[in-house]
């Protein structure tokens, strides 16, 4: 089957079918050609962490049965170009393509690795860590002779949302699921960090709303911690994007503040339901929007795209009144512009609601990014078509909730398979995310909800059309090398099928149509 590569590569590929055996002793590296100092720090500790997995690749080999006597070892040599991009950061216009190209020569195999960005590059080592593998029966690394991958993603946004105001994500899981969105190229971290139920976010110039807005002071965010994240997640060609909710609802965690009310109010006049809090359309309130605006920019480091919320997510008895909300995003875009220094980001995005279709908000937001969590195609509604879309609509990787329990479950192979996506010509496709919700979700269970499913989402941005459409015999193989993969790297990706079908893959896999 060749090697098993995921996401697939879209480009030109070629591999010869001549296995060579490998050791990381005396392994030669050279960065060819660097375009910035800083490009240069970045590709530096990419490579390291490249190297870091192909380590422990042999570290964990067995002991060998065959001395070094009976197979010719062949050292590593690695060469690594960075084109032209001088920024190492990901933005709307990088350029992600890059190219393989192995060779073997004398008692050397050559790794020559290239790229217009660092991000192509830093996509390149991932790719090339896949094509090293452990031969069980002799101990060594090993790959094929030669290879050579041309390699470009479909689309530009390739996002997964994690949410940590329903329930707290410590920082040491998302460092941790950072490492499996690098793994198959996902490279937009959308981090939804409050909701109307908390607040977990430390902001320096408005502390009361993690102070009344977090669950405890010790599940707060500190903007130490958001830098942290952001590091790490640029390192692996990740951005990151934080989202306030906002106008509402937006719980307890703006119940300081006077221009926040509820729908609803008791005979005492307080809130019916704290959570239902939502805010006013008021100067005030955009003063505090565009302060945090400005801190959420600072933190990230990322100007180009930016998530406005604007959420009417239902709650019971909360009364979705949207003229609540009337001309929040007209100001919330002003406030954003300041925010960034006068430039308005290339790509806003809110979550998709039907209001956005009224008159005067489709005109502000037009040629601007939605997010759709809910859709089915109908090929005489142009609706969209005024919308730059990223979808999430049947990438949910949370259970449904109904009366505080799971009833619906998606499975790998049914988002694998999800084609009404593409291809459709009335509107702008930016790309599209997984979504985690975290109501039933903590440290114990978010690896193996996320993992592989969100790997499946990941090969469909990366490689949609090229790659198989549906879940067939083929794409079992692969996504269960992905996953021995990620498990090497602390990663708990939950099984897509029984140990003894990885090892007996035939058997099994002659109940698989395709």
């Amino acid at each position: 089957m060749g090697p098993q590569l995921w996401p697939h590569p879209i480009g030109y590929t070629q591999y010869s079918k001549e296995i060579m055996a490998l050791s990381t002793m005396n392994l030669e590296y050279k960065f060819q050609s660097v375009p910035s100092e800083i490009v240069h720090n970045y590709l530096a500790s990419a490579f390291k962490l490249f190297l870091k997995n192909v380590f422990k690749l042999e570290r964990d080999r067995k002991k060998s049965n065959i001395s070094d006597s009976d197979l010719p070892i062949r050292k590593i040599s690695i060469e690594i170009e960075v084109e032209n991009d001088p920024d190492p950061k990901l933005r709307l216009d990088t350029d992600e393509s890059y190219t393989i190209q192995i060779n073997t020569i004398g008692n050397r195999v050559v790794f020559k690795i290239s790229g217009y960005s660092f991000c192509g590059v830093r996509h390149g080592l991932e790719t090339t860590s896949q094509l090293i593998l452990l031969d069980q029966v002799t101990g060594y690394l090993i790959t094929l002779s030669n290879i050579t991958i041309k390699d470009r993603p479909c689309y530009k946004y390739r996002g997964l949302m994690l949410d940590t105001g329903r329930n707290y994500i410590t920082v040491s899981n998302i460092m941790r699921t950072l490492d499996g969105m690098a793994s198959c190229k996902l490279n937009t971290l959308h981090w939804r960090i409050s909701s109307e139920t908390s607040f977990p976010l430390y902001l320096t110039k408005l502390p009361y709303l993690s102070d009344y807005g977090a669950y405890d002071r010790s599940m707060i965010y500190t903007k130490i911690d958001v830098k942290s994240i952001v590091r790490k997640a640029a390192l692996r060609g990740i951005r990151v994007i934080l989202e306030v909710a906002a106008p509402g609802p937006v719980g307890r965690a703006w119940s300081w503040f006077p221009q926040s009310t509820c729908p609803l109010k008791t005979n005492n006049y307080t809130c019916q339901n704290i959570l239902c809090t939502r805010l006013l359309m008021d100067k005030a309130v955009f003063d505090i929007l565009q302060i945090i605006y400005t801190e959420i920019l600072e933190m990230t480091g990322v100007n180009d795209v930016f998530h406005l919320s604007d959420g009417m997510f239902s709650i019971t008895n909360c009364y979705e009144l949207i003229s609540d909300r009337d001309g929040f995003l007209n100001n919330a875009l002003d406030r954003l512009k300041l925010a960034n220094k006068g430039n308005l980001p290339q790509l806003p995005i809110i979550w998709y609601k039907s209001h956005l279709m009224k008159d005067s908000e489709a005109k502000i937001w037009d040629r601007m990014g939605v997010q759709l969590t809910d859709w089915e195609p109908n090929p005489g509604e142009h609706y969209l078509g005024k919308f730059r879309v990223i979808h999430s609509s049947n990438w949910d990787l949370s259970c449904k909730i109904v009366k505080q329990r799971c009833v619906k479950y998606r499975s790998w192979q049914e988002m694998y398979s999800w084609k009404l996506w593409r291809n459709v010509e009335s509107f702008s496709t930016e790309g599209g995310e997984a979504t985690l919700w975290t109501d039933l979700v903590n440290e114990g269970n978010i690896d193996s909800l996320l993992w592989p499913r969100a790997a499946a989402v990941a090969e469909r941005l990366w490689s949609d059309t090229i790659a198989n459409s549906t879940a067939n015999k083929y794409v079992y193989m692969r996504l269960d090398r992905q996953r021995w993969r990620m498990l090497l790297r602390g990663i708990r990706a939950q099984p897509i099928w029984p140990a003894w079908c990885s090892f007996n893959p035939s058997t099994c896999l002659a109940k698989i149509r395709k």
